[in-house]
């Protein structure tokens, strides 16, 4: 984020991945070992400009802990870099795996109801991914201008107060706490031309976010997601400042090694272009469920309902194949994650925080505490979790039971509601009422959901005086 130089970092290394080559990356994605370009990240170099955040000049004091977090910055950064890239491909890796995987088993289990086969459509795989991968391994999507450097003994003096200063908006003091904060907010944008050929054929989004450097809360907004064909030189550079607090009177070991653990853990989500996509934690999840949807209603299937047995139907059979490779924790843990996320998107880091420091900043976001464990058996997204109970407890022959029905009525040309099929096939083989079945799937399913359920999280506080109070 420094001054770069050329080629400092060299690692090769080998994917096996089901797409081409980044040099070829419009092409449609094959089955094949690829050797990608030498992860050439650009490194980062060169004295980092220290700024006193009263004066907005050079810092020119004596405190180790400053002199030895800014020598210590453009290591820590081209590691994380590194880092960032290795563990993206080791992700894909995982999650291409693992969708040839959920083809196979989909294809074997549709089969079997006498569908057509299924396949995923890889042309477009990772496509996104491969832009951003090719971008990090060239050069940084940030540059950190200067670390500005703030004396928390003399801000104390003054707090609530800020000092007149261009930098000061990145600080703030919490009345409730009695600490000082630091923020970086910062502006992300795309551009690029969808048709070399037609310069009105432009396409642009941007992303805005910020953390507080200290309790890592933060937001972000994204105009619009990215499209498949976006090139890696879309992305703009990004500039900003980083803020550190300092004391005369605390400066040792303990101080430098707070800084730079608060560091790495705040570029873990300032940090992060995947996001442009999804974040990593719900990327290539929730088994297909668009695909298995479009599988299913390419069928010919004799069920009178089938707006509504097409969704529930995809999705049980989706269900039976993550049960087979991920196990039921892989549902639950996304079904909460997800219903976190909805009620909350804005997000970023530990928790919501809009960061409106300055005159003029009005940002709004909803913001729900967490995630609750609650389903309707009378909805299609509840009925879901009564399916899974009912194989849960009853196991093959209640697949067995349906796909014999649907070949039935198949056979007969006879159309029948599916949602009273499956439910009776639920009451026969469990031999109670739909209804008292419904209601104790409910409470067994909202039980395991509350397992997994997301609490607004709450960072540790800190080891050290360093950010401390008044």
């Amino acid at each position: 984020m420094s001054a770069p130089i050329r080629n400092c970092a060299l690692v090769a290394f080998w994917l096996t991945l089901a797409v081409s080559s980044p040099a070829r990356a419009q092409e449609p994605a094959g089955d094949e070992v690829v050797k990608m370009e030498a992860f050439n990240v650009t490194a980062y170099h060169g004295r980092m400009p220290l700024i006193d955040g009263f004066t907005g000049k050079d810092y020119t004091g004596e405190n180790d802990v400053v002199f030895n977090f800014a020598q210590t910055f453009n290591k820590l950064l081209l590691g994380y870099h590194q880092k960032l890239v290795l563990d993206e491909v080791k992700h894909l890796q995982f999650r291409i795996k693992l969708g040839k995987e959920f083809e196979r088993e989909m294809g074997q289990l549709t089969a079997s109801f006498g569908f057509d086969a299924f396949t995923l459509d890889t042309s477009t795989w990772l496509r996104r991914e491969r832009a951003i991968i090719s971008r990090l391994i060239k050069e940084p999507f940030f540059k950190v201008k200067a670390l500005i450097a703030w004396d928390l003994d003399r801000l104390n003096k003054m707090a609530p107060n800020r000092p007149d200063s261009k930098y000061a908006g990145d600080i703030h003091f919490d009345a409730g706490t009695g600490r000082w904060e630091r923020r970086i907010t910062d502006r992300w944008e795309v551009v690029f031309f969808n048709n070399p050929n037609n310069r009105g054929g432009t396409f642009s989004t941007e992303k805005t976010q910020g953390l507080n450097l200290d309790t890592q809360k933060g937001f972000h907004f994204i105009e619009r997601g990215l499209p498949v064909q976006v090139p890696s030189h879309a992305f703009q550079e990004v500039k900003l400042t980083y803020p550190i607090f300092y004391s005369d009177q605390q400066a040792g070991e303990k101080e430098l090694r707070y800084l730079q653990e608060t560091f790495i853990a705040n570029l873990y989500f300032i940090y992060d272009p995947f996001s442009w996509v999804a974040r990593r934690d719900t990327r290539f999840r929730g088994g297909f469920s668009q695909e298995c949807l479009d599988q299913i209603k390419a069928q010919r299937i004799y069920v009178s309902d089938r707006e509504w047995f097409d969704t529930v139907f995809s999705r049980f059979l989706s269900d039976l194949v993550t049960l087979k490779l991920q196990g039921a924790e892989e549902i639950y843990a996304l079904h909460m994650l997800n219903k976190r996320l909805g009620e909350s998107p804005r997000t970023l880091g530990l928790g919501l925080d809009l960061l409106n420091w300055n005159k003029g900043e009005r940002r709004e976001a909803i913001d729900k505490p967490e995630a609750e464990a609650r389903i309707s058996p009378t909805t299609p997204g509840g009925f879901r979790f009564v399916l899974i109970d009912a194989y849960q407890r009853l196991g093959d022959p209640f697949v067995e039971k349906i796909r014999s029905r649907l070949l039935a009525q198949k056979a007969a040309r006879r159309s029948i509601n599916g949602q009273a099929m499956l439910k009776q096939t639920i009451a026969e083989l469990a031999e109670i009422s739909y209804e008292e079945f419904a209601q104790r799937a409910q409470t067994t399913q909202e039980a395991k959901l509350a397992q997994h359920r997301i609490s607004r999280p709450v960072p540790p506080p800190p080891s050290d005086p360093i950010p401390g109070k008044n």
